[in-house]
Parts: structure tokens; C-alpha cells; sequence
């Protein structure tokens, strides 16, 4: 769930010359008090000018000064701190919290501040509502069912799988005994030939086969204390309880193959092991004879059962066939289920979220002209509010065309960098095509569109283009174009590369003038590739992607 904070602009330093202003008399109340003194600063710069001070007395304190109409800043001490709106000639009564200094209880006499006020409720008041969706949804009781079943059956899964892979590996050791033993018996015992492969191989064979059955075994003496799912079902999710059934069925039916018959052989598995350690324990394993009549045993005692276990692996390798569709479905669907249960809270968050954007933006346009609008501007970020801020800072820059940080972004919105910046309107270009047909980018309007900055003699270019003809294909028919404009010098050369290269698109354009082309001069293109990703409304939503980054992008702004 996003969260979203009260930002305060931190701004550049001001250098407006102290002249004669009508003096602005200020008179605080301060609730829970605990401050003794405060001083009027400058609000932003490096170095911080202090234009008055005060002591705090009855919890209140009074100021008079003659300064421009500008943002300033009380210091409390101790890093308690908080903005305020200097406009001459007024006499302002306001009451503060020392224990939140971001709001204002209440203020009369100032239009900026009162706006302040506002504007900071506003502001908190957004935080406060993803804070309060977000602690209704850590409490839903269907978010937290569907997501402590997740979680839990994942680990069951898991923990079933590593099972599996042991049972199945135990399967294969019987499968090697088995074959071992059936070409080395001669009536009803081992060929003295083989008497050492078998035993060797038995030995070896049966220990691993004790290895894997212990985890096994140790599954089902804890497996009931740790993925215990008897609890209370939610009604409404008949399907997914049939699925849950199903795969416990065909679990606990394979667990029984495994039991009935690789548990069946342990205790003889068990005896003959303790046998051979015994025998190696004494230094007596290495006598022929010994190893005869242990191999011998292995055929008498063991062999005829492992006649059919192959049998046994194949019913418990389909069940697992049809246990691993079942998994896919439990994981899928109760994850599933904890986004439907998040995507209601979402619902009621963008709703709210909307609605109190509306506000604020209708805020922030009423007063465009009020520096104070400087405070809360940046809670909408440049690159995608660039109208917004450029109608704000169009309004203050006719008021306060000599402010610094006014003109400083005045600067910045009518320089060229800002022109091709992200949320930017993408400009328009009109060029020929390789027929001489000119096209224009803003004909594209309605589609994304990927404008791409490359030449034939571009080895980099070269190199990416059949990312960008695969992108193309899979994504055209959803509304995917590429507007590609060529630095070229030389029209042969350039339509040999579009042919070489397959790209199929129609949109390639040039005025062959290969640096000092129009289209990269208007979009300060220095170096190739150079690509910028339009939405739907020819905004640039994103520069320079490459490979995988621009799929995932394009992809995410078709809608797919």
C-alpha cells in the first residue's frame, strides 16, 4: 500500500535585499509548552539569517517585524522548527502545538497562513487516511486467513517435496539392489563371482536408503504439530477446500505406499546394517566368507521383497503428478485471495486518495500566486504534475519575477532540459520519411509510442534493434508504435539499415543532416541510442530503457 508524508520543499536560499516594509506584528499562543525561546530565521540557504527573537512567557510570545513577504521559519531550539508566511502589514494571531509544530491550531489575520493551516490539514489528513486503510487491513480477518494459509501451505509444500525427493531416491536405491541381486542368484544364493559387487553394493545401497527414510520418518511424527489446517474454513471457497482435500488424500495415500513398502523393509534394512558395522568393527568385514554369508542374507532376507517395488514407485509417482496440479492451484488461489482481499482496501485508499489529491491540486491552484504555495508544491512530484507546477510557477514568477527560487524553476521550465524532461509533453517533430513523406510524431497521440534516436553507423544501435523489433511485434496490436528518427548522413545507407534490421514500422524519419539534426537538437540528444517512452497522451513517462526494462515498461503502459 503506498504511503504518502507531508513534504516541506526544501528551498534555495533567497537574497531578497531587506527594504522598507509595513511592519507584521505576530502574536503566538503556544499549547503544551516546554519552550523558552524562539527565534524568527530565514526558511532555506546554507547560511541562516536570524531577523528577531522572542522569550516565550505564559506560553505566548509576541514579534514585530519589518520583512519582505516571504517563507521564514520559527526556531524553537533543539530542532523543533516550523515555517511561517511573512506578509507586511498585518497582524496575525495564531495558536500553535509545541508538541506538533507541522499544523496550525488556529490562525486569524493572514490569508497565507490561514492557507497554510489548511493545506497542512489536508495534507496530514492523506497520511492519516492510508494509515488508518492500512491498520483496517493488517486486522482483516480474511487477509489474515488467506495470507497465514499461504505462507503455511507453502512451507507444507515444501517440506512435501524435499519428502518426496527422499522417498524417491530410497526407491531408486531398492531399484539397484534389486537389479544387482536378480543377475548375481543362482539357486537361491550369490555367485561366488559376484559375492563382493553385492555386498558392496548392498552396503552402500542400504545405508543411503536409511538416510533418506529418516527424514521420512521424522515427517510424520512432527507433521501434525507444525501444519496443523483443521481450523475454521471461510465459507464461500467450496472449491478450494475440494482442492486442499484432494491433495491431502493423495498425500497421505502416497505416504502410505512409502510406509507399506519401504517402511516394511526397514527393520531388516536396520538388522543387516548392524551386521556388516559389526563385522567392520572387528576387522572381520575383509574375510570372503563373511562377506559371502552377509551377501547371502541380503538375498535370503531382503531380495523377495523388492520384488514389485518398482510397482510401488510408479503409484506414488502419479500420485505426485496430480498432488503437484493441486499445489500450483492452493498456492495461486489463496494468494489470489489475500490480493482480492488487499484490492478492496486499495479500492477505498485510491478513492480516498483521489478525492483529497482533487483537493489539494484545487488548493494549491487557488493560491498559485501566494509564495506559500512553495511549501506544498513538491507533494506532487515535477515529473507527473509538470502542468501543475508550470502554472504555478508561471503565477509567482508574474508576481515575484526577481525571487530566487522563483526564478530559479522559472528558469527551468522554459530551458530546453525541461522540455523533454520525465512528464514532460513530448514536442512535436515532423520529417521525412525514406519516400520523402513527412510524419509527425503527434499523429501518434493516443498510441505509446517509443521515440528512438539511432543512425546506420550506431554499432549500439544496431546492436538493440532487434529488441525493439521484438518489443514491436508482440506488442503493436495493443497499441505499441515506434517513431524512429535517424542521424544519418546518408539516405542509402539509412535505408539499407532499416531493411537489414527488419524494421517494419513506417515511422522512420530524418533530414539526414546527422549531428546537427533538428529533431535531436529540440531533444538535446547528445548521444545514441537515445530513447524516450511516450504514454497515450504523449507524456514521457521514461528515457534510455533498454532490453527488459523497456518490455516491462511498454507492457505496463499498453495495459497488459
Amino acid at each position: 500500500m503506498k504511503k504518502i508524508s507531508l513534504i516541506v520543499l526544501t528551498l534555495c536560499l533567497s537574497a531578497f535585499a531587506l527594504m522598507a516594509q509595513a511592519p507584521t506584528k505576530l502574536n503566538v499562543k503556544l499549547l503544551n509548552n516546554h519552550f523558552q525561546q524562539v527565534e524568527l530565521t530565514g526558511a532555506y540557504g546554507s547560511s541562516i539569517t536570524r531577523y528577531a527573537s522572542a522569550d516565550i512567557k505564559n506560553d505566548q510570545f509576541t514579534m514585530t517585524v519589518s520583512l519582505p513577504n516571504d517563507i521564514y521559519k520559527f526556531d524553537f531550539g533543539n530542532g523543533s522548527t516550523m515555517l511561517v508566511v511573512i506578509t507586511p502589514g498585518e497582524t496575525v494571531d495564531m495558536t500553535l502545538d509545541a508538541e506538533n509544530l507541522q499544523q496550525i491550531v488556529s490562525v486569524t489575520g493572514s490569508e497565507s497562513l490561514g492557507y497554510v493551516k489548511n493545506m497542512a490539514y489536508l495534507a496530514m489528513h492523506r497520511k492519516e487516511v492510508v494509515d488508518s486503510i492500512n491498520a483496517e487491513l493488517q486486522k482483516d480477518k480474511d487477509k489474515i486467513y488467506w495470507t497465514d494459509f499461504a505462507q503455511k501451505f507453502n512451507l507444507y509444500r515444501q517440506t512435501n517435496d524435499d519428502v518426496d525427493n527422499y522417498l524417491l531416491d530410497g526407491f531408486g536405491d531398492i531399484d539397484t539392489i534389486y537389479n544387482i541381486f536378480s543377475r548375481s542368484i543362482a539357486n537361491g544364493k550369490v555367485k561366488g563371482a559376484a559375492v563382493e559387487d553385492c555386498a558392496d553394493v548392498a552396503n552402500r545401497k542400504l545405508k543411503k536408503l536409511e538416510i533418506n527414510y529418516n527424514p521420512y520418518a521424522n515427517y510424520q511424527e512432527n507433521v501434525d504439530r507444525y501444519y496443523d489446517f483443521s481450523g475454521k474454513r471461510v465459507d464461500g471457497f467450496a472449491e478450494f477446500y475440494r482442492v486442499f482435500d484432494e491433495y491431502q488424500s493423495d498425500l497421505h495415500a502416497r505416504h502410505q505406499i512409502a510406509k507399506q513398502s519401504i517402511g516394511s523393509l526397514m527393520p531388516t534394512v536396520k538388522a543387516l546394517l548392524a551386521e556388516r558395522d559389526s563385522l567392520a568393527y572387528n576387522n572381520l568385514w575383509d574375510k570372503k566368507g563373511n562377506q559371502a554369508k552377509w551377501a547371502n542374507r541380503v538375498a535370503t532376507e531382503l531380495y523377495p521383497s523388492l520384488k514389485g517395488m518398482k510397482d510401488q514407485e510408479t503409484a506414488y509417482r502419479n500420485l505426485m503428478k496430480n498432488d503437484k496440479q493441486n499445489a500450483d492451484y492452493l498456492v495461486t488461489q489463496s494468494q489470489a485471495n489475500v490480493s482480492q482481499v488487499v484490492a478492496k482496501y486499495q479500492k477505498a485508499y485510491n478513492e480516498q486518495d483521489a478525492y483529497l489529491t482533487a483537493r489539494l491540486k484545487d488548493e494549491i491552484r487557488q493560491h498559485k500566486d501566494d509564495i506559500a504555495v512553495l511549501m506544498f508544491l513538491d507533494i506532487f512530484p515535477r515529473e507527473q504534475n509538470t502542468e501543475l507546477h508550470n502554472e504555478v510557477i508561471t503565477a509567482l514568477h508574474n508576481k515575484y519575477p526577481d525571487h530566487l527560487i522563483v526564478k530559479d524553476r522559472w528558469n527551468y521550465m522554459n530551458s530546453p532540459a525541461s522540455k523533454v524532461a520525465i512528464g514532460a509533453i513530448a514536442p512535436d517533430l515532423e520529417f521525412p520519411d525514406p519516400n520523402g513523406k513527412m510524419r509527425k510524431l503527434s499523429d501518434l497521440r493516443g498510441k505509446v509510442v517509443l521515440l528512438d534516436f539511432w543512425a546506420s553507423w550506431c554499432g549500439p544501435c544496431r546492436r538493440e534493434n532487434p529488441n525493439v523489433t521484438n518489443i514491436y511485434s508482440k506488442y503493436h496490436d495493443k497499441g505499441f508504435e515506434v517513431f524512429s528518427v535517424s542521424l544519418d548522413s546518408d539516405a542509402a545507407s539509412w535505408k539499407r539499415a532499416i531493411e537489414a534490421d527488419k524494421l517494419v514500422w513506417p515511422n522512420h524519419v530524418s533530414d539526414l543532416k546527422k549531428w546537427q539534426s533538428q529533431a535531436a537538437a529540440i531533444y538535446g540528444v547528445r548521444s545514441i541510442p537515445s530513447t524516450f517512452l511516450l504514454d497515450k497522451e504523449g507524456r514521457i513517462v521514461k528515457r534510455d530503457l533498454r532490453g527488459a526494462d523497456l518490455e516491462n515498461a511498454v507492457r505496463q503502459l499498453v495495459g497488459e
